[in-house]
């Protein structure tokens, strides 16, 4: 079964504090979060494969606290310019491109894409917070490529934490 965790970043600090908004950090309050939400992914028996991940610094912090709170360690992880602000066909696009041997995939980026893709999937209008993920299962068979053009298969399971 194919699994698709779309995360949102933790909470980071104003963007007046940074010299750009790519170098914005996570405030403690967003580390703490992500830690949570990475907890919630393992305790609901969503342990990711794969991570792809924003390259702003916000994303990157949010990935390395998931990693931690969820014992994820080993876990291959790509960071990818693409995915600053990305729209949700670029987000689902580059899916496409994983190896069908990886069954769940994490993805960590920004809003509004990362909702707009959510939703898309989900079939749920969704606006995910900060530090918030969505876990969606896909029900059909086949490759990535097969299930992102068949989204009538994909369900919701939760918003965690």
């Amino acid at each position: 079964m194919r699994r698709l965790i779309l995360m949102r970043h933790g909470e980071a600090v104003a963007s007046e504090l940074a010299p750009s908004d790519r170098l914005r950090e996570l405030t403690t309050q967003g580390v703490a979060a992500a830690i949570r939400c990475g907890q919630e992914m393992r305790a609901r028996g969503f342990s990711p494969e794969l991570i792809l991940c924003s390259d702003a610094k916000r994303a990157v912090m949010t990935m390395e606290a998931v990693v931690r709170g969820g014992s994820f360690t080993g876990i291959a992880s790509k960071v990818l310019s693409l995915f600053y602000l990305a729209e949700p066909e670029a987000i689902l696009g580059r899916c496409c491109e994983v190896d069908d041997a990886i069954e769940t995939l994490l993805l960590i980026g920004h809003n509004p894409g990362w909702s707009d893709a959510a939703t898309q999937l989900g079939k749920t209008p969704l606006n995910l917070g900060t530090a918030q993920a969505a876990l969606l299962e896909y029900l059909g068979t086949g490759t990535w490529a097969d299930a992102l053009y068949d989204p009538k298969e994909w369900r919701l399971r939760s918003i965690v934490p």
